[in-house]
């Protein structure tokens, strides 16, 4: 399992999850489940630490942070 940390407008917390794809949908869960609005997930686990955000595309290819 692989740790990390979910960050909204009213806080952050530590977490774990098995995957990228499992991480961001535990993250929107406790974001829904709890009445927060969520921003991003980091990871938090050794090595190079990275990003996960929700993005929208448009018809022109045009990308839009959410």
């Amino acid at each position: 399992m692989y740790e990390y940390v979910c960050y909204t407008k009213q806080g952050n917390w530590r977490y774990y999850a098995d995957s990228d794809l499992d991480a961001v949908r535990l993250a929107l869960y406790y974001s829904w489940r709890d009445n927060e609005d969520f921003i991003k997930v980091e990871s938090a686990t050794l090595g190079k630490p990275y990003t996960l955000r929700l993005c929208k595309i448009d018809k022109t290819n045009s990308i839009q942070t959410l």
